[in-house]
C-alpha cells in the first residue's frame, strides 16, 4: 500500500517549495526528498511529512551534502 508524503524545502527555515507524492516505502521517501534537492536547488534541508488519519505527521528530514 502506498503512503502520501509531503516534502518541505528550506533555506535556512525560510520555504522555498514543496510537493507531495504517493510512495510505496520510507526508503523512497528519502530518496525523493534527495532528488528534490535539483528542483529546489535554493534549498539545504528538505523536511518529509507522512500523511497519517487525517494529519500529516513529521517524519523526517535531508540535509544537502557539500
Amino acid at each position: 500500500m502506498k503512503d502520501v508524503y509531503s516534502f518541505v524545502a528550506n533555506n535556512d527555515n525560510t520555504i522555498v517549495g514543496c510537493d507531495s507524492y504517493l510512495l510505496g516505502s520510507k526508503d523512497e521517501a528519502y530518496e525523493m526528498a534527495t532528488n528534490l534537492f535539483g528542483i529546489f536547488t535554493d534549498a539545504n534541508n528538505i523536511e518529509i511529512f507522512k500523511y497519517n488519519n487525517k494529519k500529516f505527521v513529521f517524519f523526517g528530514s535531508v540535509e544537502e551534502k557539500d
